[in-house]
């Protein structure tokens, strides 16, 4: 470290101005970044459930959809009917948009003396009565366009696919959701009506709303907290200056990085902006802390800057790269979101770590005070404060680890009950519109979720009565689940044909006995200009879809639910291809990437950061190094079991991110302690000092890094806020166990001493 703290110095002009370039170039590229959510940041594009999800939307071009709902002043007065007709027109006038389907276009399959007729739901004069009955007897409709006591109606929109290669599919979801929102805005000023909206396409775009938000809340905060503590601790406008200036070209760095790269910024890589700044600041407080108590030791500015460098440069890098390889260890997940945090925050770490030990010692040289003494603004709490742990380290060293070893064996415990978030709308705040609208539809209306499963046979299969009667037992079977509203396929319509051909005939709502009847129904069907079968069946009839809408569920159900379409498929529809995909399909497998991520990246950060600490410790000490981590570890996971936090795609990197920030304590106390007992040769006053010195150093970095991540605490996403939440904790308690913990250890387990002699 001598020699690159002697380089550093001396070609600080240079390095300088390659800093200023590098920072300029990337510069260029962060106002192309792109914000998205969506199914492509889930799946990679060659991971098979997104390729069968595109297949099934190939096939099916009806099945991307947004429902609109409102409350009827008025039911089936003719003023509501006209509004409704009116606003059914004005949707399907907008862009992008393939169909809308309400109760004034939805099709209405009536039986005449010459066979079918496709007609409207409302005639001029409608019979109530009548009307209310018809609407029950349909499934399409009753449940699904109006709600089942006739208050509430609902306007489906179909969506058009993507097509335009030109724009991406976030600034296509974008386009909808703006004219949908800018529809219905004008509508709710002009008529008084509350709509609510929800669909895949809504949850997407309103959760690059919230990204916008969350964005532009955590960097302006971050920077100003930081700013803060760093009046607070020094005390000086350059201690201020140079630090700030390092993680926001750290930042301009790496979002540059990710707009080069065409990398969007996804929601958990908001995180990005106040990470890099409140971990990357913890580098300048330890390397000015440093300089301040090596100015004392060296009046001379450069010897001081160059001792500063050796003696906390080290240091830094170590826990530098050990919380790079935390994040690092996120590219052994399968999410694509998830791996690009990973890589992007552990290059932003390392970025902020390199420009720290070029701006911080350049700035100290030019701006420092020239006088012989800095006085190091200590207050005596902290001191008093300080001396009291260690008081307590050497007096009950039994009772501070037989306390610790309690807590960790009762949140151990806890670690089994931690559950995975099963619905992307609980990714939100409840306050939110969107939640509220979500929970409206699920309450009132069938919802807006769906899973798909497609059957692929040969020709003129599913004009096969056995087989259309087997589909019918199987939906029968799915409705059977409490979170089930509805299911839909070609037996629905089907039947709704046959009664029609049979004078409304209740009894006839069924599958045809024989292929032919079969064939006779789908033809008078088709003849008459029927088409929203379509969205069910290919016109070879050698492909049926079931549709199965569901409100939100959590993990539990949601698992029960694909338990009974397993075991279904598995002993049914033998000689079909089974496809199962859909939005509810595309979470399911999300959650059990998710757990992938958790076990995986842990297992990651763990073995490599154990080797990296072997290497700077020694086998012994670096065994002992691990110790006093172990308990913020199985302290936040435990956490997350008893008090409810959900593993979902911010917690899942909650793990392997605090095993790469907590050992960061870790090295500087056990750095400085094997620097002070080889300096005095007494196990306890080496432990004394160093927590006296670099205490106070660890206690605000804490505080910093607790502090910079409860601005998670502000997003709009609950994800975010209890990642925010639970890190902060991890801070806590990892400066807990390095004060406790790792001093009773070193004084217990006097593993220093033969190197010493030696």
């Amino acid at each position: 470290m001598n020699l690159i703290a002697r380089l550093v110095i001396r070609f600080r002009i240079p390095l300088l101005l390659l800093i200023v370039l590098i920072t300029a170039f990337m510069l260029r590229y962060v106002p192309g970044l792109e914000m998205r959510d969506d199914s492509s940041t889930w799946f990679s594009k060659d991971d098979s459930t997104l390729i069968k999800y595109h297949e099934f939307q190939d096939t099916f071009d009806e099945s991307q959809f947004v429902m609109v709902a409102y409350t009827w002043k008025q039911p089936f007065s003719a003023k509501e009917i006209d509004y409704l007709d009116y606003l059914t027109d004005a949707f399907a006038q907008s862009p992008h948009i393939r169909n809308v389907i309400s109760l004034t276009t939805v099709e209405t399959i009536i039986g005449t003396d010459y066979g079918l007729e496709i007609g409207s739901l409302f005639d001029e004069n409608p019979d109530i009565p009548e009307l209310e009955n018809r609407i029950r007897s349909n499934p399409f409709i009753y449940g699904n366009l109006i709600t089942r006591d006739f208050q509430t109606v609902a306007i489906m929109l179909i969506l058009e696919r993507n097509v335009d290669k030109t724009k991406s599919l976030g600034e296509y979801n974008r386009e909808i959701d703006t004219s949908i929102k800018n529809l219905l805005k004008k509508e709710t000023i002009q008529s008084g009506y509350q709509f609510h909206v929800g669909g895949e396409l809504i949850t997407d775009a309103a959760i690059n709303n919230l990204m916008d938000h969350d964005i532009s809340v955590f960097f302006p905060i971050s920077m100003l907290i930081s700013a803060i503590f760093l009046w607070v601790i020094f005390r000086n406008i350059h201690s201020i200056i140079f630090p700030l200036v390092t993680v926001l070209f750290a930042l301009i760095w790496i979002m540059g990085l990710k707009g080069y790269l065409d990398s969007p910024i996804t929601p958990v890589s908001t995180t990005l902006f106040a990470l890099v700044t409140i971990i990357g600041l913890a580098n300048s407080v330890h390397l000015i802390s440093q300089y301040r108590l090596e100015f004392n030791r060296f009046p001379d500015k450069k010897a001081a800057i160059i001792a500063s460098l050796v003696n906390a440069g080290a240091p830094c890098f170590f826990t530098s790269l050990t919380t790079a390889i935390g994040f690092g260890s996120l590219v052994t997940s399968s999410i694509p979101s998830i791996f690009s945090l990973g890589i992007f925050a552990a290059i932003g770490i390392m970025s902020s770590f390199v420009l720290s030990i070029i701006l911080i010692p350049t700035g100290l040289l030019w701006f420092a005070p020239k006088h012989s003494k800095i006085v190091i603004n200590k207050p005596r709490f902290l001191d008093n404060t300080l001396n009291t742990i260690a008081d307590l380290n050497e007096t009950r060293r039994v009772t501070i680890l037989v306390l610790f070893t309690t807590v960790v064996i009762f949140m151990a415990l806890g670690i089994p009950r931690i559950r995975i978030e099963g619905s992307m709308i609980e990714y939100l705040k409840p306050c939110t519109t969107l939640y509220k609208d979500t929970q409206f539809l699920d309450r009132y209306l069938a919802g807006v979720s769906s899973t798909e499963i497609t059957l692929s046979g040969e020709t003129d299969s599913f004009k096969n009565p056995d087989i259309l009667k087997e589909i019918e037992t199987f939906q029968k079977c799915l409705v059977a689940h409490p979170q089930v509203s509805v299911t839909y396929s070609v037996a629905d319509h089907l039947k709704l044909i046959y009664r029609s051909l049979n004078s409304d005939e209740d009894s006839f709502f069924r599958i045809p006995e024989t292929s032919e009847a079969v064939a006779q129904c789908l033809f008078m069907y088709e003849i008459s200009g029927g088409e929203e079968i379509d969205g069910y069946i290919t016109t070879d009839y050698d492909i049926a879809r079931i549709s199965i809408i569901t409100k939100q569920m959590d993990d539990i159900q949601n698992k029960q639910l694909f338990t009974i379409i397993n075991k279904y498929l598995d002993s049914h529809f033998d000689d079909f291809d089974i496809q199962v995909t859909g939005f509810d399909y595309l979470v399911n497998r999300l959650t059990r990437n998710i757990v992938g991520t958790q076990i995986s990246s842990l297992r990651t950060a763990f073995i490599i950061i154990l080797v990296l600490m072997l290497l700077i410790f020694g086998p012994k000490l670096g065994f002992l190094s691990l110790l006093p981590n172990v308990f913020p570890i199985v302290f936040i996971l435990g956490l997350m079991g008893w008090a409810g936090f959900r593993l979902n795609m911010a917690t899942a990197i909650i793990a392997s991110v605090a095993i790469g920030i907590v050992v960061d304590d870790t090295i500087h106390y056990f750095s400085h302690f094997k620097y002070e007992y080889r300096r005095c040769g007494d196990i306890h006053e080496a432990m004394r000092t160093a927590l006296t010195e670099v205490g106070r150093a660890l206690i605000f970095t804490s505080l910093i890094l607790t502090t910079g991540f409860l601005i998670f605490i502000l997003s709009e996403t609950r994800i975010l806020m209890d990642f925010g939440i639970l890190a902060s904790i991890a801070i806590f308690t990892a400066l807990l166990g390095d004060l406790f913990i790792g001093p009773v250890l070193l004084t217990t387990f006097d593993v220093l001493r033969k190197r010493l002699r030696k």
